[in-house]
């Protein structure tokens, strides 16, 4: 939870709102990439790893994040739409406290949804549609994880003013595409990040679904919510005797009533339905997001990846390479990180340490078996069959990781050393955090579990290895000063900052 820092507005409707003056700054192009930029978990000289450690470390593309240009867009809707709709919902306003007011009435009273006062709304939000797979949820998430969720206010410019603002919320479409449903989930997820406990007061059976939404709208109001996004819209679809059509209702009459932004995610399947009945978006934005072409977009988010390589082999990237992903993985993001991190475990098992552009046409064989249809139906362009097949499943290569650590495990022996290979694995792997070179960080392992049998904890085994690395390094030492007392020493805060340490014991 961030305490309000109130900022000065160059926009002049943003002034005198502590809802908005509490928001970080209006970002620049620049910056949004330097901070949703994640280059994977790649380290230097993690290729000297023996295979085993190797074979782990390539998970770390799984955190890989190049922003483009999609990203640099809806950072941009987002940052819009919540300032927009908080322009006429600020608490310092008698009309925040009068809407309060009066949706509480309406709760006592048993009114219903529709007698809750009219609002003049100032954003609408809008929708983001494309194929499964290629970012929208993950592009969301880190945009979203860019503001602080829960910003809270006790005093503003000295009058004061006790809030918690949400900032944003994030939910998923119940499965069987509810109103009940997601007004359950909204109430968990405001009691995650709020600290509150509305699910155990109004998540009872007897609770109308009228009853429900209004709470939920009251709730939305006292929190000043910037934003609700709804991820995994096409669930909708699903929902039976005339569901679809009273969420999307749910969600255009939050916009008129409370003023607050909603955002709908979804795939293909949701296109038809938002373009025929959700009114909102007639005032709102509409974003397809279609899987990348084969284009400067590719040669970026490609490029950018590349450099996470665990096989003892430097493979360069050449147009060979590029054309034989993107044919694989039809442009789709999830896909092609995918693709690329099964070849290197596949070239590393196998003991080749190195990938030929074909490899992924094998891996794609070996790996994505589920989404082969829905593949084959992109390459051949026809609309009919990409919307026979729907959307692509999610994609785990768990297994194929496990078949292959067995194939590696054979290949080299490994079951022999099972029992100290994961406390010397997650030690080199922690020395390599803090800057020792692997060499190093595997002579250092080495020498301190061969010395404290004991260790079970890989805290232990760090703290002593970093320990005998920073005596050998530190010839320089005071005659009074303690060997073994690393807090003086270059390298502690690294090492208490990495977990490694507990600071109790010192």
């Amino acid at each position: 939870m961030n305490e309000a820092i109130y900022k000065e507005q160059f926009v002049p409707d943003y002034r005198d709102n502590p809802l908005i003056e509490a928001l970080p700054p209006i970002w620049g192009e620049d910056d949004v990439i330097d901070m949703l930029s994640q280059n994977g978990g790649h380290h230097d000289g993690e290729r000297q790893l023996d295979a085993q450690y190797r074979m782990h470390c390539v998970h770390g593309l799984f955190r890989y994040f190049q922003p483009l240009e999609q990203h640099i867009r809806i950072e941009r809707l987002f940052s819009l739409c919540i300032r927009q709709g908080y322009l006429h919902r600020n608490p310092l306003a008698k009309e925040y406290a009068a809407a309060l007011a009066q949706g509480h009435k309406t709760i006592v009273s048993g009114g219903t949804f529709k007698d809750l006062s009219a609002f003049r709304p100032t954003a609408a939000g809008f929708t983001i549609i494309g194929v499964s797979g290629v970012g929208k949820t993950s592009a969301v998430s880190n945009i979203l994880a860019l503001y602080p969720q829960v910003i809270e206010h006790a005093k503003y410019h000295g009058f004061p003013l006790v809030l918690k603002q949400l900032v944003w919320l994030k939910l998923d479409c119940p499965h069987d595409g509810s109103v009940k449903g997601l007004c359950m989930e909204f109430f968990e997820a405001v009691d995650r990040v709020a600290g509150t406990n509305y699910f155990e007061m109004h998540g009872k059976r007897i609770n109308t679904i009228n009853l429900l939404m209004i709470r939920m709208a009251q709730i939305a109001r006292l929190h000043c919510i910037g934003v609700l996004v709804i991820d995994e819209i096409q669930h909708l679809i699903l929902a039976r005797g005339g569901g679809q059509e009273k969420m999307l209702n749910f969600f255009v009459t939050l916009v008129n009533t409370i003023g607050l932004p909603v955002v709908l995610i979804g795939t293909n399947r949701a296109m038809t339905m938002l373009q025929s009945e959700f009114r909102q978006a007639r005032r709102g934005s509409s974003l397809i997001w279609d899987r990348m072409q084969n284009d400067d977009s590719w040669e970026i988010f490609v490029s950018a990846m590349w450099g996470n390589q665990w096989t003892k082999d430097t493979v360069p990237l050449t147009d060979v390479f590029k054309n034989a992903l993107y044919e694989e993985s039809q442009g789709i993001a999830d896909i092609a990180v995918k693709l690329y991190a099964m070849a290197q475990i596949r070239a590393i098992a196998l003991g080749d340490d190195t990938f030929k552009p074909s490899d992924f046409k094998t891996v794609s064989a070996e790996g994505l078996g589920l989404a082969k249809p829905i593949l084959d139906a992109l390459r051949s362009g026809d609309r009919k069959k990409i919307d026979m097949y729907g959307d692509i499943a999610p994609i785990s290569i768990e297994d194929y990781y496990t078949a292959y650590s067995a194939i590696l495990a054979e290949r080299t022996g490994i079951p022999e050393k099972r029992r100290e290979a994961p406390l010397s694995e997650q030690t080199i792997l922690k020395l390599l955090e803090l800057g020792v070179e692997p060499s190093e960080a595997k002579r250092l392992t080495g020498k301190v579990l061969g010395a404290h049998q004991e260790f079970r904890k890989v805290s232990e085994a760090v703290r002593a290895a970093y320990t005998l690395y920073i005596s050998q390094a530190d010839t320089e030492k005071e005659p009074d000063e303690q060997p073994d007392d690393l807090r003086g020493a270059v390298g502690y805060d690294a090492l208490k900052d990495n977990n490694s340490i507990s600071t109790a014991v010192w």
